[in-house]
């Protein structure tokens, strides 16, 4: 039993108690605590623990964060995921009218960057290569008889690539922050978003303040796993930008978009913030199975192994104008091949190691392994 407080003690944890002045409280001392059934404050943590930034202003924050010049180094070059098309810890857009293959490009993407396969031609790279998460926010029924028909076409299971199939909604900020959460837990180099339609219900495509809060919430998704976010989103019924504000365009580093002309299919780069535009990529979609696939355009299938036909049709090409010899583009484009058949191609080759590159110079020279041309190679 503790002891019996003084009168003027008595008052003044009474005043305490009333007024809740925490200063008074603490002048009496833990025995006041233990009578009124107090729990004394934590003291502030002083470990390494400490997050810095919850005890500094604003202006703190932003004053450590000023850079000079030479502070303009440390900041890394875009990594590419997908090289010269998608980059870590950016947001991307993948866009397209209804029925023009747009889920069939993002799933495409989605195996090959997990599997670290080249993506249609563009290395994925090894460095970034990792767990892909797609949400499937819409079409969830059909997706089991695609990614069978991508797995036999590649002779590959498509790995590391786990499907949600909820369509998380952006206006619910618990659901939101629950899919930030995994995301974070995850650690993936990309995610996919398809599509933005369904993941935005209740919300005004043409409203700028709904949108900005659509961009506030796919950022926060970047932030959570430091991946690529691709957002599939449907293209607007005039011109060829993608529907809705214009703050979605705004927010992109990558914008790509499919256009489809009977099978045929393109994916050009409609914006690409922090590099060159890549060349447009013509694809074929071919029924297989009980779905379909997308090939090269001159229809030739991809494996998980080897050299497609289209490459090595090139690099006989090369080796009877150049043999071995180390040559610019400007000597093989239009004459061993179309500027972006060649772009592709090359990239196939060096990825093979039938191709090396030079890029000691500001044009980047290339040298033909000679028996990769020779007649009787086959991919």
């Amino acid at each position: 039993m503790v002891d019996l407080f003084t009168p003027r003690e008595m008052e003044l944890i009474a005043a305490a108690h009333e007024s809740g002045r925490e200063y008074e409280r603490r002048a009496i001392g833990e025995r006041a605590d233990e009578i009124m059934g107090l729990t004394p404050e934590p003291p502030a943590p002083t470990g390494v623990d400490w997050d810095e930034d919850e005890i500094r202003s604003p202006l703190e924050r932003l004053r450590s964060a000023l850079l000079d010049t030479h502070g303009l180094d440390t900041i890394g070059r875009p990594q590419a995921i997908v090289d010269d098309v998608l980059y870590a810890d950016s947001i991307a857009w993948l866009i397209g009218s209804p029925g023009h293959g747009k889920s069939f490009v993002a799933l495409d993407i989605a195996g090959c960057v997990a599997a670290g396969q080249t993506w249609q031609g563009h290395p994925t790279h090894a460095g970034t290569v990792g767990p892909v998460l797609y949400v499937i926010a819409e079409g969830a029924s059909g997706l089991r008889q695609r990614v069978r028909a991508w797995e036999s076409s590649m002779n590959a299971t498509m790995v590391d690539v786990l499907f949600l199939p909820v369509p998380v909604q952006v206006a619910l900020d618990g659901d939101w922050s629950a899919l930030c959460e995994l995301s974070a837990e995850m650690k993936p180099c990309l995610v996919v978003v398809d599509t933005q339609a369904r993941s935005t219900v209740g919300m005004e495509e043409n409203s700028a303040k709904d949108m900005g809060i659509f961009v506030a919430a796919i950022e926060r998704l970047r932030r959570a796993s430091g991946a690529c976010v691709l957002v599939v989103h449907h293209q607007g019924r005039n011109g060829d930008h993608m529907r809705g504000s214009t703050a979605l365009e705004g927010a992109a580093t990558t914008i790509m978009r499919v256009s489809k002309d009977d099978e045929l299919i393109t994916v050009v780069c409609a914006k690409q913030k922090d590099a060159e535009p890549f060349d447009d990529i013509a694809l074929r979609l071919v029924p297989y199975l009980e779905s379909a696939v997308l090939s090269f355009s001159d229809g030739t299938q991809r494996r998980s192994g080897g050299l497609s036909h289209a490459a090595l049709k090139m690099a006989r090409a090369w080796l009877e104008h150049h043999g071995d010899d180390w040559v610019g583009a400007g000597k093989l484009v239009d004459i061993v091949a179309p500027r972006m058949t060649f772009y592709r191609n090359v990239k196939e080759l060096q990825m093979s190691g039938a191709v090396q590159v030079d890029r000691s110079s500001r044009y980047p020279t290339y040298r033909l392994l000679a028996d990769v041309g020779q007649p009787g190679a086959s991919p």
